[in-house]
C-alpha cells in the first residue's frame, strides 16, 4: 500500500511552497491538484508522475468531494506516493478532515505538510501585520459560508483583534449587514485582497460601511480575502510587493525546451504574474491539459520567447491555445 501526502502549496507565489512540500512533490507518482494551486509547481514533478485535476470552481466542481475521496482511496491503495496538492494550508478550509477520514477507514498511510495560508500571504504581501501591539492581540480565521443557525461574534472578535474572512466576496452584503446589526463601528477599517501574492494581486481599502460598494466598484472576485480590523490602517498606499519592478506584468514564457522552475522564479521574484509553456513536438504532453485549463482561465498580455525562432509562430496567448502547443 502506498502513502498519501496532503501538501499545502501556499497561496499564489510559487516560492511559498515549503521545503518539505517541494521534496514530497518531486518524489510523487501521482499529483491530484486543485484550481487554486499555481500549476507551475507541477514543473517540479518527475517525468513519470501523473497529473489529475480536481478543479473546484465556485458552484462548479470538476470533481465532487465524494469523487475526490474515492480517487484518494484508489490511488492510495497502490504502491506509490500520492500528493494531494491544495492551495494555501490543507488544514484551513481545505476539507482535509473529510479526506483524512476516508483514508483512515481503509488504514491508508498519510502525512500532512502545512502550507502558507491565504491570511498570511494576503496580509504580508499587502504590508499588513495580522497582529500589532497597538491594534490587535488576536486573529480569527473564518469562512463567510456559515452553517444554518451558526453565528459569529464579529463585535467581540474585531475589538482589539483581526478577522480574516475566506471566500467572502459573494457574501459581502450579508456580512456587512450582520456586522452593523452587532454594533461593529461603521468606520472599522477593511482591506480586501484579490489573488494574494501573485503579480495580478489587487488590494483595496475601505470601511465597514463602504466595503460592499468598494467591492462592486473594483469588480473584486474570488479568490479574495477580507481583513477586518485596525491593523488595516498599517497599509499606507502601495507596499513592498507592489513596488517590485515587474509587479502587474502578466508574462507568458514560451520555449521548445522544458522550462526550469528556477527560470520561472526569476520573474516571480520581481513581482510578475508568470506562466510557462513548452511547445513543439518534443514537449511534455502531460502539460497539454494543464495549459489548456489555466490559459482558459487567465490572460497574459506579454510573451517572452526563450527560443527566438518562436516569435513568428506565437504572437499572443490566443495563438498558443489555437495551435495547441504544437
Amino acid at each position: 500500500m502506498g502513502k498519501v501526502y496532503f501538501v499545502g502549496a501556499g497561496s499564489g507565489d510559487p516560492e511559498l511552497l515549503t521545503l518539505k512540500g517541494k521534496r514530497v512533490l518531486e518524489s510523487a507518482d501521482v499529483i491530484i491538484y486543485d484550481r487554486l494551486v499555481h500549476p507551475v509547481l507541477l514543473y517540479l514533478a518527475k517525468d513519470s508522475a501523473r497529473f489529475i485535476y480536481s478543479g473546484k470552481y465556485p458552484k462548479n466542481h470538476v470533481l465532487k468531494q465524494k469523487n475526490i475521496n474515492q480517487l484518494l482511496l484508489e490511488e492510495g491503495q497502490k504502491e506509490q506516493i500520492v500528493v494531494r496538492l491544495k492551495g494555501g494550508d490543507p488544514g484551513i478550509f481545505g476539507r482535509v478532515g473529510e479526506e483524512i477520514a476516508t483514508l483512515q477507514q481503509e488504514q491508508i498511510r498519510y502525512e500532512i505538510v502545512p502550507g502558507v495560508t491565504a491570511a498570511s500571504a494576503a496580509s504580508s504581501y499587502s504590508g499588513i501585520p495580522l497582529t500589532h501591539r497597538e491594534h490587535s492581540s488576536k486573529v480569527t480565521l473564518a469562512t463567510a459560508h456559515r452553517q444554518v443557525g451558526e453565528t459569529i461574534d464579529f463585535k467581540g472578535l474585531t475589538e482589539n483583534g483581526t478577522m480574516c474572512l475566506y471566500m467572502g466576496i459573494e457574501q459581502a452584503a450579508s456580512t456587512q449587514k450582520i456586522l452593523l446589526e452587532q454594533g461593529v463601528s461603521t468606520e472599522l477599517p477593511v482591506v480586501i485582497v484579490e489573488w494574494a501574492s501573485l503579480g495580478r494581486q489587487r488590494t483595496i481599502t475601505a470601511m465597514i460601511q463602504t466595503m460592499v460598494e468598494a467591492i462592486e466598484e473594483h469588480n473584486i472576485q474570488n479568490p479574495s480575502l477580507i481583513i477586518l480590523g485596525e491593523v488595516a490602517t498599517c497599509r499606507k498606499g502601495t507596499d513592498w510587493f507592489e513596488q517590485l519592478p515587474l509587479f502587474g506584468h502578466k508574462i507568458l514564457l514560451i520555449d521548445t525546451e522544458k522550462i526550469k522552475f528556477e527560470t520561472i522564479l526569476t520573474y516571480t521574484q520581481q513581482g510578475a504574474d508568470v506562466y510557462a509553456i513548452q511547445v513543439g513536438k518534443d514537449r511534455d504532453q502531460r502539460f497539454d491539459e494543464v495549459h489548456q485549463q489555466y490559459l482558459s482561465d487567465h490572460y497574459f498580455d506579454e510573451v517572452v520567447y526563450l527560443n527566438s525562432e518562436l516569435t513568428t509562430m506565437y504572437k499572443r496567448q490566443e495563438d498558443v491555445l489555437n495551435k495547441r502547443f504544437i
